[in-house]
């Protein structure tokens, strides 16, 4: 434990926040102190006592896991609904892209059809306006 005194008007530790006041010598953990007064937050102090500040750290008060479990398992069961989903949905896009060929293939052909009707029509066209001339 090292004893330091506060140099700044905002500092707070321990676990219920409680704030430091500027002046005063606490008695710390040494790597608190250490990064406080790298920070230049505190400096060592020469005092024979201060305040002792015990830094708690707060457990939770119910058991998370049993919970954790359930949420888990619906996690669990909507990634695989997800993947199923995602699954079919990459089928349905192949069977689309298959018909679209198809009937850019069978348009190819009705288009191919009707310019050559077109073009024999305006060949016979031209030629019965060369015979009536």
């Amino acid at each position: 434990m090292a004893l330091v005194k506060v140099l700044v008007a905002n500092l707070f530790a321990g676990a219920s926040l409680q704030k430091l006041e500027a002046g005063q010598v606490y008695d710390v953990d040494d790597s608190i102190a250490e990064k406080w007064i790298e920070q230049g937050k505190v400096e060592k102090s020469t005092e024979k006592k201060g305040e002792k500040l015990v830094f708690e750290v707060a457990t939770p008060s119910a058991p998370v896991a049993s919970g954790a479990s359930d949420l888990q398992a619906k996690l669990n069961e909507a990634l695989v609904q997800l993947e199923h989903a995602r699954s079919e949905i990459e089928a349905k896009d192949k069977e689309h892209a298959g018909v679209i060929e198809q009937l850019k293939q069978e348009s190819a052909v009705k288009l191919d059809a009707e310019t050559k009707r077109a073009d024999e029509a305006e060949a016979a066209l031209a030629e019965a306006t060369k015979k009536a001339k």
